[in-house]
């Protein structure tokens, strides 16, 4: 069977995700940009990969998982930057 992700694959995009965080968290507290597209563009992108990170983290938990909780694979990689890329976002919140 093959699989959509591997681990390689979910450590790049987990990167994307947690560079998409950072650089929202930079506009809004660092740069401060009040253009309309980039505000239009975080707006219809944020909570999508706010869905999106979830799922990604369950999944990268099951490939870790499956690699029998290799420290040195991509997927351990992915799991630690989707889990702290997780606590900063949705603690964000409260």
């Amino acid at each position: 069977m093959k699989y959509l992700f591997n681990s390689r694959k979910l450590f790049y995009l987990s990167l994307l995700v947690m560079g998409y965080f950072s650089f929202l968290y930079l506009n809004a507290y660092i740069i401060k940009s009040d253009l309309v597209i980039i505000g239009f563009l975080q707006e219809l992108v944020t909570i999508p990969l706010m869905i999106l990170q979830l799922f990604f983290l369950v999944l990268s938990v099951k490939i870790w998982f499956k690699d029998q909780y290799s420290i040195k694979s991509y997927s351990f990689g992915a799991t630690v930057i989707l889990l702290l890329s997780n606590v900063f976002t949705w603690g964000s919140f409260f």
